[in-house]
């Protein structure tokens, strides 16, 4: 198998290039008002109110329209936020796959294909458990199985097996030569036995 981008979870690059773009421009800002503040650009400037005089002699000057700008700002902001934390907690979703043969048309939904490969791990030597969910969406569906082994298992064989059986079953069913999966082993801990 070669190298691919495997669905660890939610795609993230929109939230962190937000957060690292507000992050540059506070440490910038941040920067200069260390600089100016320092005396290092002069200490004229340095020495100057905080709120440019000109700024507030305008501010006063207009406040009908300074009130306005700034509750327009405000709730533009407030839309922004709240859009940001809707998308942020959105459930991930599940998709079902609608797999196409000459002129018919079948749709595997989510569920049954999670159940199957769950069903399908589960026989491979050395796994407990499987839990298996399906991610991406319909036209680049992805998987994310999280396998409890046994204590001892070889995992070698086990990502072998998985590999040759669960994954490459799934692939023929699907009709597809990719299925991104990311795959997590958690190791069962042996049951504790009472000295007696």
């Amino acid at each position: 198998m070669g190298q691919r981008t495997t669905p660890t979870g939610r795609a993230l690059g929109f939230e962190r290039g937000v957060v690292t773009v507000i992050a540059l421009l506070a440490v910038l800002l941040g920067a200069a008002v260390l600089l100016v503040g320092t005396g290092w650009l002069g200490l004229f400037r340095a020495q100057r109110p905080l709120a440019d005089p000109i700024v507030v002699q305008w501010l006063s000057g207009n406040s009908q329209l300074a009130l306005v700008i700034a509750i327009v700002l405000g709730v533009l902001l407030f839309v922004l936020g709240l859009w940001w934390v809707i998308r942020a907690l959105r459930p991930e979703s599940r998709p079902d796959l609608r797999l196409e043969r000459g002129s018919a048309e079948l749709t595997v939904t989510a569920a049954a294909l999670t159940e199957a490969v769950r069903a399908d791990a589960e026989q491979v030597t050395g796994v407990n458990r499987a839990h298996v969910r399906m991610a991406g969406d319909e036209r680049r569906p992805a998987l994310r199985l999280t396998l409890s082994l046994q204590e001892g298992t070889n995992v070698r064989q086990v990502w072998e097996e998985l590999d040759a059986k669960v994954l490459s079953r799934a692939r023929e069913a699907l009709g597809t030569d990719t299925l991104p999966t990311a795959i997590r082993l958690r190791l069962d801990r042996a049951p504790r036995q009472r000295v007696r």
